[in-house]
C-alpha cells in the first residue's frame, strides 16, 4: 500500500517518541516571553537529537532541519486566538512534533492538492451515500456557503446544542473507506463506554485538501502543513463536546486504547483530538470498507 514507509513497533517507538516529544515541549514552555528564534530553534534541535526522535522524522518529508525550521517559524507565529487549537507557542510546538509520527507513516503518500483532487480521486467514498445506507456510524456536519444551510446550522446550534457541536462542518464530504471503517469502529466502542443517551461520536474534520488547508492557516487556526489531512489519513474527534454528557473521558479512554496498541496516533488538540491511522493497522479495515454500501458488521474492538 501507498505510504507504507514505517516498518516498525508503531505502539512502542510512539511510545518513545512521544515522551521525548513531552520533555522537549516542557522545557520549551519555560522560555521567557517572546524568546529569540535562535533560543528557540537550539532548544527544539537538542531535544530532536533524541534517539527515539530522530529515527521517526529521518523518515518524514525534508527530514530534522525542516521540523526545526517549521518548529520556529510556528513558534514564532503563534498568537492568542480562538480559531487555534493551541493554547501557547510550546503547545503548537508539541502538536507539530507529534503529527511527524503521521508524516512519516505516509510519506510516500501524495497530497490531495485542490478541491477537484479530492472530487476526483477513486480512492474515497461519499460519506452521504454511505451515510444513507447505514454504513457510517458516527456524526458529521456539512460545511457550505449556501445561506439556507448556514442559517439550518446556526438554528440547531442555537436551539439545540445537545444534538450536534458548533462548527462548520466537513469542507469534504468524501473520505478513504479504511478511515470510515475505523471511525465506525471507534463510534462503537465509545457507545459502550459512555453512560447513557450520550449521542454519537462527532468528527468534525476527515480530508482537507492543501488549498484548504492554507485557507485555514490564513483565517489563524492552527492548520499545519503537510498534513495527513490532505492524504486522507487523518481525522478530528469532537472532544469538549462530549464533556455536555459526561462522556469525554471515555472517549478519552478509547482513542488511548487505540494509541496503545498502535493503531492510531493520536494527539490531544483541545476541542478536538487528532487522530492518524498507522499503515501497518489499515489491513484491518479494508474488508468493512468493502461493506459502506450496505449497514457495516461490527468488528472485535481493539483490546
Amino acid at each position: 500500500m501507498s505510504g507504507m514507509v514505517v516498518q516498525l513497533d508503531t505502539a512502542s517507538v510512539s511510545s518513545r517518541y512521544r515522551s521525548a516529544v513531552d520533555e522537549t515541549v516542557t522545557e520549551l514552555s519555560l522560555l521567557p516571553v517572546n524568546p529569540a528564534a535562535a533560543s528557540v530553534a537550539a532548544l527544539v534541535r537538542s531535544g530532536l537529537q533524541h534517539q527515539d526522535v530522530a529515527g521517526v522524522l529521518a523518515q518524514a518529508p525534508g527530514g530534522v532541519e525542516r521540523v526545526i525550521e517549521q518548529a520556529v517559524d510556528e513558534h514564532q507565529r503563534w498568537r492568542p486566538s480562538v480559531a487555534s487549537n493551541a493554547a501557547s507557542a510550546a503547545a503548537l510546538v508539541r502538536i507539530l512534533l507529534l503529527q511527524q509520527i503521521d508524516l512519516a507513516w505516509w510519506a510516500e503518500a501524495p497530497d490531495f492538492t485542490l478541491a477537484d483532487d479530492v472530487a476526483r480521486s477513486t480512492a474515497l467514498v461519499d460519506l452521504r451515500d454511505a451515510r444513507s445506507a447505514g454504513g457510517v456510524r458516527f456524526g458529521f456536519g456539512v460545511a457550505s456557503d449556501r445561506l439556507h444551510r448556514r442559517v439550518r446550522d446556526y438554528a440547531v446550534q442555537r436551539a439545540r446544542p445537545s444534538w450536534e457541536p458548533r462548527g462548520p462542518g466537513l469542507p469534504f464530504v468524501r473520505a478513504r473507506p479504511e478511515m470510515v471503517a475505523l471511525l465506525n469502529e471507534v463510534a462503537d466502542a465509545v457507545a459502550l463506554a459512555a453512560p447513557a443517551n450520550t449521542p454519537r461520536l462527532w468528527v468534525s474534520s476527515i480530508v482537507r485538501s492543501v488549498a484548504h488547508q492554507q485557507r485555514l492557516r490564513s483565517l489563524g487556526y492552527s492548520a499545519l502543513l503537510p498534513s495527513a489531512h490532505c492524504r486522507g489519513w487523518a481525522a478530528d474527534i469532537e472532544m469538549w463536546w462530549f464533556d455536555r454528557f459526561g462522556a469525554s473521558a471515555a472517549l478519552r479512554g478509547v482513542l488511548q486504547q487505540y494509541l496503545h496498541a498502535g493503531v492510531l496516533n493520536v494527539i490531544d488538540e483541545g476541542r478536538a483530538w487528532h487522530v492518524c491511522l498507522a499503515p501497518t493497522a489499515t489491513s484491518r479495515y479494508e474488508g468493512a470498507a468493502q461493506q459502506l454500501d450496505r449497514p457495516t458488521r461490527r468488528l472485535k474492538l481493539w483490546p
